[in-house]
Parts: structure tokens; C-alpha cells; sequence
């Protein structure tokens, strides 16, 4: 055979070959290169984006604080992309009694209690009709020094701002934990990281530990709205094998991580409710990226 004809002959075959590999991608996108695109979903199942927030500031790490400017235009974004945000006793409702959910429902989450979230994010939400939930540290809740020292945090609302936001209909207040959400450096005694399970401590001790702080949480959730709360973030985003269980067996009905991603929920499936994952919204992230970042 001619060299010329071997050459063009060899040539075709690698072009027979990369058209295959090609079309096997993105048909069958084997490793999710191109993205999963939207979820398949079954009859009875919900795509659900949590968002997460912190603090409400001009400037800091854009990793927990965002502009009132920046978060004015993430929350019309999502209204005016079709989303509503719904609280967990309407998730929940939605599990457990079949109770309708809107077309495009997301959930906006804000941890640690902070005043800005009275001052600065509950006149956004109202203004776009746009339900959140704050979930709150219990031993810091209302205060602006950290437990009985002298170290100075961050202000954070009170009773006062909790009801007002609350009977307004468009926040609700959950547990982020009364005293899990410690910080090395101002602890005089023992550390522990988030709910989980101290050096040395026994199963027994970590229980009774863990029980007494979310009944010290539930207790002052109740007396100052007169009601329990049903949903749990995860300080740090941490648990271990035994916490959702505990949870759910004090009356707990969803708990949150801050691991990123979408969830699937699921009619008749109270574990789809348990360790959902939060989208953290950085604080100079365009509208643009963050409605390209939860579709």
C-alpha cells in the first residue's frame, strides 16, 4: 500500500475514534464532566437549594458577611427567577401530610443570630416577600460579650427582634445549638468542636451532654415564642452517627450541615429531611453566579 494512502487511512480511523469518544461523553457523561444538569426526579420528590448567610456588614471576610446592597440583589434575583422561600414547617408539612410546596421552592438559612440580621436583613425580605430562618446560638442570643468573659463578639438580637421578626411572618427562629458553637480561644475549660464528642468523654457523658444543651436551646426557643423548634444547624457544619437520631427522638424534624449541594425531599420520607446540605453565598457573588450556582 502506498505511504500517502496508509497515512490518510490511519488518519481516518482517529477521526472515527475521537467522534466515538466524543459522542460517549456527552451522551453518557460518564464522570459528570459537563455537570449532572437537572435531577431527575421521582413522583413525590422536590429539588431543593438551602442558601446560608451569616452577617449583614459593608466590609469583612466575604466568606460570612454580604452588603446589604449585594443581598438586596441576590434576593430579587431569586424572586424575579421565580423562587419562593418557604420555611420548615412547610417542608415538613410537605413531607409528612402531603401539603403542596410552590413551583420553585428554596429555603434561605442565616446563622448565628446576629443583630444585622434584624437591622439590616429582615427589611430586604419583607420588601421581596421572601421568607428566611435564623438559627440561633442560645448562650449568646441577645448579647454582645461571649458566655461570662470579657471577650466581645458580634451583637446579637434578642427577644425583643425575635418575636417582632417572627409574628411579621416572614423569619423563624431555630437552634444552631445553646453552647456547642465554642471558640478556642475564649474557653477557659474543656473545648469541644461543635456537638462532637469529647477527648476522653464516655457515650453516656456525651449523651447526657448533648441532651441537656438542645433541651436548654428547645427551652428558650419555647419560652420566648411559645413554641419548640423543629429544625437544627449543625455547628461548624459537624455531627457524628448518634446526633440526628437524638435529635429527631427531642422532636427535632430536620437537621442542616454546610455541606454544599442540592437536596431531593421526598413525600412520605422524613430521612430525606435529615443532614441537608446549604449552599454558603459568598459575599461578592453576582446574582448571576448565585442563581447559576443553585440551578
Amino acid at each position: 500500500m502506498a505511504p500517502n494512502k496508509k497515512i490518510a487511512i490511519s488518519i481516518m480511523i482517529v477521526e472515527v475514534a475521537l467522534a466515538l469518544l466524543v459522542g460517549f461523553v456527552v451522551l453518557l457523561n460518564p464522570l459528570n464532566i459537563f455537570g449532572k444538569g437537572h435531577v431527575q426526579l421521582k413522583e413525590g420528590s422536590v429539588s431543593l437549594p438551602i442558601l446560608m448567610y451569616h452577617h449583614f456588614a459593608e466590609d469583612g471576610a466575604p466568606e460570612t458577611i454580604i452588603s446589604a446592597e449585594m443581598f438586596e440583589s441576590q434576593i430579587r434575583a431569586l424572586r424575579d427567577a421565580g423562587y419562593s422561600a418557604i420555611t420548615f414547617r412547610e417542608l415538613v408539612d410537605f413531607v409528612y401530610e402531603g401539603a403542596p410546596l410552590p413551583e420553585r421552592p428554596l429555603m434561605i438559612t442565616i446563622d448565628d443570630g446576629y443583630m444585622s440580621v434584624y437591622e439590616t436583613a429582615f427589611p430586604i425580605l419583607q420588601k421581596y416577600d421572601m421568607k428566611a430562618t435564623v438559627f440561633i446560638i442560645g448562650v449568646s442570643h441577645g448579647k454582645n460579650l461571649y458566655k461570662e468573659t470579657q471577650y466581645t463578639i458580634i451583637p446579637r438580637f434578642g427577644d425583643a427582634e425575635a418575636v417582632e421578626m417572627t409574628q411579621s411572618g416572614i423569619m423563624s427562629i431555630q437552634s444552631h445549638s445553646y453552647d456547642m458553637h465554642q471558640h478556642e480561644p475564649y474557653e477557659a475549660g474543656p473545648f469541644r468542636k461543635g456537638v462532637l464528642q469529647m477527648e476522653g468523654e464516655s457515650t453516656d457523658e456525651y449523651i447526657d451532654a448533648f441532651t441537656w444543651d438542645f433541651g436548654q436551646a428547645a427551652a428558650q426557643i419555647e419560652a420566648m415564642l411559645g413554641k419548640r423548634p423543629i429544625a437544627f444547624s449543625y455547628p461548624f457544619g459537624v455531627s457524628n452517627d448518634m446526633t440526628d437520631a437524638l435529635l429527631r427522638d427531642m422532636g427535632i424534624s430536620v437537621t442542616l450541615t454546610i455541606a454544599k449541594g442540592l437536596n431531593v425531599i421526598t413525600r412520605g420520607a422524613p430521612e430525606s429531611l435529615f443532614s441537608l446540605n446549604r449552599f454558603n453565598v459568598p459575599g461578592d457573588m453576582s446574582p448571576e453566579d448565585l442563581l447559576a450556582m443553585i440551578e
